[in-house]
């Protein structure tokens, strides 16, 4: 028998003697756990008894019970078995595995039931074999083998934080529930089990502690129960006043109690307070191996080499040609030009701002770090027509510098290497993240400067209007909760110009590259802090303001102007925003304004 299978069975052997009483937290966790599946499986037969019946409402309730029971056992299943999360909760849309199309997921779960039960007529064949698939999922998880892992002390506390994490970027936003706006309940869920769970944690972490806990579950529960339905509910005083505070308790009680998160990279910070903490992300987790990770020497060695124009072609074009601080790092122009002044680029310029919170870069999504793309725009012929090996002679020709060089990368024998140029200037992009805009201060209880038209706006942002369905909190970009390991796109549709008579606009999008057909007119979500220095909007600059983009989204985005493909992410049902609530959503935007980080 092999030496790691040895180590691995007496692991295994030592987690099970751990659980082996009923009275350790972990062990009651995990019977919690069982019993909340075998009821997930109790409502889900009951939802296809009902199908025998003609009464919609009966239906629906429940469904709305099935909703429900998976809601306290999510936590769980988000973290340990995010393909399964996705078989039972996913988006209704297919999913592609862009390294191995095969294991693309076809939509299943909770939300194409939803979509099934909400249609004029519903399909009782479809969704009972839905409601068959999902069963088959619960069972998987009754009996899955490592379920004995999900349960140790540590693993339990994160998945308790990231429960909260989800409630504000995906619960309360409609996500989960798109068409039937079940998610104040469905919140209440996934809080009352972490209600319970803590529970089991009273005699480790104290009395006056647990104490503490419970009373900011209650009250995040209480406030939740008088919300009078989806739209009305006021998102910002619940995340100020109840789920900060409880995420700020669960991080306190994992450090104290040595709780920590388990030994893996992960985007997700563990000494991070809450949702909106400035330090919730670990850049190293977007960043390459350890020998490149950022630092101040490389950072301003990047800086520098940012703005000079040595490494393109023709010596006369800087990465600052087109990121343009002022500007958020983009250009204001729909198009840019490149080296020839008479031509425009294919795609508008994206602000660099938290670009290293993703984990694809380029509107298409073609490559997976910010040393990639560096080096594919240095190299492209109409950007800036250089080469990184050819500027290396340059670079050594400059004592300045040859010291900052050295001085960023004492380890490396050839110090200066096409590599490390482009680690460098990724070094410096990596500096731009601040999180510290007039909201961020502002939701973190920093300052009460916030107008009504600004709090509304965020609340519309975060519900009614579904902006956080794809721009997800707190980055307000593709980066996909809980986990923040993937970066996202949508179709949205967008037209080639703008007018009454729109058509279609024709860059392919990800399908240039990955040539799987569903990629057609597919984009990366972009962050939208910052957004009211980075006009004109879209990927093809089509739009000049930020009411035209919500008048797009507003009406259905490309298949309320008539031109969608067909295959639009994007929900074609029109928002029903007012102009004055358009108004209050851009004067929220408006304060996701903030360069302070970076003073060039």
């Amino acid at each position: 028998m092999g030496k790691h299978l040895i180590i691995t069975i007496l692991i295994a052997g030592a987690l099970c003697l751990s659980f082996n009483s009923s009275t350790t937290p972990g062990s009651k966790a995990a019977a919690y756990y069982d019993r909340q599946l075998d009821s997930l499986s109790e409502r889900l037969n009951d939802l296809a008894k009902s199908l025998h019946r003609n009464e919609r409402k009966e239906i629906t309730w429940k469904f709305f019970a099935c909703r429900n029971a998976y809601k306290k056992v999510e936590l769980f299943i988000d973290v340990a078995d995010p393909r399964t999360a996705r078989l039972l909760n996913g988006p209704d849309l297919l999913r592609i595995n862009e390294e191995d199309p095969a294991d693309s997921m076809i939509p299943h779960g909770l939300q194409v039931a939803e979509r099934i039960i909400y249609t004029a007529t519903i399909d009782r064949i479809a969704l009972g074999t839905e409601i068959k698939s999902m069963l088959a999922q619960v069972r998987h998880l009754r009996t899955d083998p490592d379920r004995i892992y999900y349960f140790r002390d540590d693993k339990v506390w994160w998945a308790m934080r990231l429960a909260v994490y989800r409630i504000v970027s995906m619960g309360i936003t409609g996500f989960d529930a798109p068409i039937s706006g079940h998610a104040l309940p469905e919140s209440i869920a996934v809080l009352s089990s972490i209600s319970t769970i803590t529970g089991y944690y009273k005699g480790n972490i104290g009395k006056s502690s647990y104490d503490r806990g419970a009373a900011l579950t209650n009250a995040s529960i209480t406030y939740l129960s008088k919300g009078k339905d989806f739209n009305s509910f006021d998102r910002a005083v619940f995340i100020r006043k109840y789920i900060a505070p409880l995420s700020g308790w669960l991080t306190y009680c994992s450090d104290m109690n040595g709780y920590n998160t388990p030994d893996q990279r992960n985007p997700i910070n563990p000494k991070a307070s809450g949702l909106f903490a400035s330090n919730l992300f670990d850049i190293t987790f977007f960043s390459p191996n350890s020998n490149y990770l950022a630092t101040p020497e490389r950072a301003a060695l990047g800086r520098k080499l940012f703005f000079d124009p040595i490494l393109s072609g023709d010596g006369n074009r800087s990465c600052a040609t087109c990121h343009q601080p002022h500007k958020a790092f983009t250009d204001g122009l729909a198009k840019p030009y490149g080296i020839n002044p008479d031509a425009q680029l294919m795609r508008n310029t994206p602000t660099l701002w938290y670009s290293a919170l993703q984990t694809k870069q380029f509107y298409d999504s073609r490559t997976a770090t910010l040393e990639n793309q560096l080096s594919a725009v240095v190299h492209n012929t109409e950007e800036m027509g250089g080469s990184l090996a050819n500027s290396i002679p340059l670079l050594l020709a400059d004592t300045t510098y040859n010291a900052l060089f050295r001085k960023a990368y004492p380890a490396s024998k050839d110090y200066i290497t096409a590599y490390n140029i482009a680690n460098a200037i990724s070094s410096y992009v990596r500096t731009l993240v601040s999180f510290n805009s007039r909201f961020d201060r502002y939701i973190r209880n920093e300052t009460d400067s916030f107008s009504a038209a600004e709090k509304n706006g965020f609340n519309l942002f975060m519900g009614k209007a579904k902006c956080g369905t794809c721009h997800y909190a707190p980055v307000f970009n593709g980066l996909i909760p809980p986990l923040y390991e993937d970066t996202e796109s949508e179709i949205l549709a967008v037209p080639a110009r703008p007018g009454a008579k729109a058509t279609l606009d024709a860059d392919l999008g990800k399908f240039s590259f990955t040539r799987l057909p569903l990629h057609k007119y597919a984009f990366k979500t972009p962050t939208v802090r910052n957004i009211s220095l980075t006009a004109p909007y879209m990927h093809n600059g089509v739009f000049a303001t930020l009411e035209e983009v919500l008048a797009f989204y507003n009406t259905g985005g490309g298949a309320g102007a008539g031109i969608s493909p067909g295959t639009q992410t994007l929900p074609a049902d029109k928002l029903g925003l007012s102009k004055r609530e358009i108004k209050d959503v851009i004067a929220f935007l408006h304060t996701l304004t903030d360069t302070t980080a970076d003073r060039k």
